[in-house]
């Protein structure tokens, strides 16, 4: 794409920014808001380097750390629920404070879903 085209791009489909710990809008418990598939950078981290050659993972180095550091916290067994699916197993959660991973643990079972989605708040 052209320069041009990129930012018609952009214009037509905004980047999407929010905070990183979030106030659950319903029990105004605070929330990690971070997850590896859609988080790529914060946004007003700033980081000085003496050298004038960039260098690293997207140049950004101590950031990468940071939200290595963030993203590890889903995957601490402190932190996760598990569930063992059996017939007439119904399971609901709160995307707003849940990270969702489906592990494919039911072979040779079939697990038939329906997935229903409410409209939501602004993150904040």
């Amino acid at each position: 794409m052209t320069a041009e085209q990129r930012e018609a791009r952009r214009q037509e489909f905004p980047p999407a920014t929010h905070p990183v710990v979030r106030t659950h809008p319903e029990t105004g418990e605070q929330i990690l808001y971070v997850n590896e598939a859609f988080t790529t950078h914060l946004s007003n981290y700033l980081e000085q380097h003496e050298s004038q050659y960039r260098f690293g993972f997207d140049f950004r180095i101590e950031e990468m750390d940071l939200l290595h550091y963030l993203f590890r916290q889903a995957s601490a067994p402190e932190y996760q629920v598990r569930l063992r699916w059996r017939a007439n197993t119904i399971a609901f959660w709160d995307n707003r404070s849940t990270q969702h991973y489906a592990v494919q643990d039911y072979f040779p079972a079939r697990r038939c879903m329906l997935r229903a989605t409410i409209i939501g708040d602004a993150p904040f």
